[in-house]
């Protein structure tokens, strides 16, 4: 384990309610080995283009969620979890 990112899902539903769901995922080095140590801003753009690459329940629990649904990610921090450096966003 390497990073933590800490984000936020916002899923606008058909019928227009908005929920938010925060959630932690965890990132290893070798996903992302070529971005040099602690380039937060690196990290969340790659995290980003793997959030819209991959499905949503690889992210959070959507057994309780209308396949048709608008969703918005954010970043809220990024944690190196072997020598604690962060970043906010």
């Amino acid at each position: 384990m390497k990073y933590l990112v800490n984000f936020q899902v916002e899923i606008t539903l058909k019928h227009g309610r908005k929920d938010k769901v925060r959630s932690t995922f965890t990132i290893i080095e070798k996903d992302i080995e070529k971005i040099p140590e602690n380039n937060f801003d690196m990290i969340k753009n790659w995290f980003i283009k793997y959030f819209d690459e991959n499905d949503l329940e690889e992210f959070i629990d959507v057994s309780k969620i209308n396949k048709e649904c608008d969703v918005k990610i954010k970043v809220g921090r990024i944690t190196n979890s072997i020598d604690g450096k962060y970043e906010t966003f």
